[in-house]
């Protein structure tokens, strides 16, 4: 979790080339986006965790976002959201209304963004029934 919002303030560019832009991954809450991911030590619990878009759920992602666009007015960088989702085991209810809440924060702010990944175990598409992960998609396009 290397590139994680909160390390942003580490990250120094060089200030003489300005075609360098500065990127961050969010994935937090970190226990619901990936729990029973088998490579996050003692994920396992953290089954069942839900992400409900609660008053203090969404001040919290409004926070680490405004702290984002402070690092990057302050450096003079856009910023590229290079990463976001919630891994296969979440439900898909509160992945899609996680996804669609940090998507819309990420816009509001001006980042660019890349949602992580096309197919696997965190897609947005299922390759064994050949169909986009509807609620997913939506959430990603904004739409109903």
């Amino acid at each position: 979790y290397m590139n994680a919002v909160d390390r942003l303030d580490k990250m120094k560019l060089p200030p003489q080339d300005r075609r360098i832009i500065g990127t961050f991954h969010y994935y937090k809450p970190l226990q619901f986006t990936h729990q029973g991911a088998a490579w996050v030590n003692d994920s396992a619990p953290w089954r069942g965790t839900r992400w409900t878009g609660s008053q203090r759920e969404r001040e919290e992602l409004r926070n680490d976002f405004e702290r984002a666009a402070a690092w990057s007015q302050q450096n003079k960088r856009p910023l590229y959201l290079g990463e976001f989702g919630a891994y296969r085991e979440a439900d898909m209810e509160d992945r899609a209304l996680w996804t669609r809440a940090v998507a819309r924060e990420a816009e509001k702010w001006g980042f660019s963004w890349s949602y992580w990944e096309f197919c696997s175990e965190f897609g947005a598409y299922d390759p064994a029934a050949e169909r986009w992960r509807r609620p997913l998609l939506n959430a990603l396009l904004d739409r109903d």
